[in-house]
């Protein structure tokens, strides 16, 4: 898809971005110092450690002789994968450091231990599904909005990696990072309680789903659970990178299904034109 915008706006636009996020902190109501401690805490604490989880995955994966693509034709893209991925990651670091400021300085936050300050069991139910939800259908139309003209230049870096692997699972530029990570500011709100002990493994489980989507194999015993949940598989997101107009769900396929953008549907669509004329 060819964009509106020209490569050389689109680098300026994501430099300004790093450089607004990066640079916010100076105003931080705790300190600058505090602030830029707690990004580099969450830099490390996050990004490190997806980085090398997606390193190892990739380095089985590439062992597999049941590749979703084959035999690789395409370049890995290792040293890019890094650079990216720690690139995006930088983002949500300085998102995260926002919570965390306020937590170093001794400050409440949204992050709670305790399920009544949360509002007890069904409220944490309840939040967790709703939020979910809302947050899934909001990455799909990022993801679509995305594919436009105007968008697509900032999009393009994902869809280098046409033969993913788990390195390129993160490797976004700067605004679809922001547009990704945003909610995780939400933390540094008390009014906002999320409780820990749920919180925690769901964004541990968002990393490594998002690994395993682009990891370019498939886990069969796993995706026998994923497909009937309705969930994304490494099968299903693999097609998006193969095929840039199908399969925007980020972790729920519904949006496909429900919003027409599955691949079977823009087949069928294209046949009844065709069959039209």
């Amino acid at each position: 898809m060819k964009s509106v915008l020209t490569p050389k706006a689109v680098t300026g636009i994501e430099v300004a971005i790093m450089i607004a996020l990066t640079g916010a902190g100076l105003l931080a109501p705790q300190g600058w110092q505090v602030w830029y401690a707690a990004l580099f805490q969450g830099f490390a604490i996050v990004v490190i450690p997806t980085i090398a989880a997606a390193a190892a995955l990739t380095w089985y994966a590439e062992r597999r002789t049941d590749r979703l693509q084959g035999p690789r034709k395409l370049s890995k893209l290792i040293g890019r994968g890094i650079r990216d991925t720690a690139i995006s990651g930088w983002v949500a670091a300085c998102l995260l450091a926002w919570p965390l400021a306020r937590m170093g300085a001794g400050e409440p936050t949204g992050l709670v231990w305790n399920i009544e300050q949360a509002g007890g069991p069904l409220a944490v139910i309840l939040q967790n599904l709703g939020g979910i939800l809302v947050l899934d259908a909001w990455l799909y139309w990022k993801h679509r909005l995305l594919h436009t003209r105007l968008l697509f230049g900032f999009h393009r870096t994902h869809h280098g990696y046409r033969d993913p692997n788990a390195l390129s699972g993160f490797a976004v530029g700067p605004l679809e990072a922001f547009l990704t990570f945003w909610p995780v500011v939400i933390l540094a709100l008390p009014q906002a309680p999320h409780y820990a002990p749920i919180y925690f493994p769901l964004v541990v489980g968002f990393i490594a789903f998002n690994l395993y989507l682009h990891c370019g194999f498939v886990w069969r015993g796993l995706e026998a659970v994923l497909k009937p949940l309705t969930f994304n598989t490494s099968s299903h997101h693999n097609r998006h990178h193969a095929n840039a107009e199908t399969h925007y769900a980020e972790a729920l396929v519904i949006w496909d299904y429900i919003l027409g953008t599955w691949e079977g549907a823009k087949r069928r669509a294209k046949s009844e034109e065709v069959a039209a004329e």
